[in-house]
């Protein structure tokens, strides 16, 4: 995309373009610990994360991710699936 700026008005699109994938992502990696399980299951649902890697959690914990998994929206996402 950087390399198709032809002219300074070309840069506005760039970051704008650059502005939605950094909120995107911050979106998708939600360190808060409010929302850590929400994004876990969100992750594991994509694939990004497996269970297995989630040891050291409670099996409470861990069963809420199993749970939010199989219908995880994440809570930014203006309501449509991640």
């Amino acid at each position: 995309m950087a390399g198709k700026i032809e002219q300074p008005s070309d840069l506005w699109e760039l970051e704008r373009y650059l502005t939605q994938r950094r909120k995107e992502i911050d979106r998708q990696y939600d360190y808060r610990y409010s929302v850590l399980t929400v994004v876990s299951a969100d992750l594991v649902r994509k694939g990004r994360l497996r269970e297995e890697e989630l040891h050291g959690l409670s099996e409470e914990k861990l069963g809420h991710i199993r749970q939010m998994a199989k219908f995880s929206v994440h809570p930014n996402s203006e309501g449509s699936p991640s």
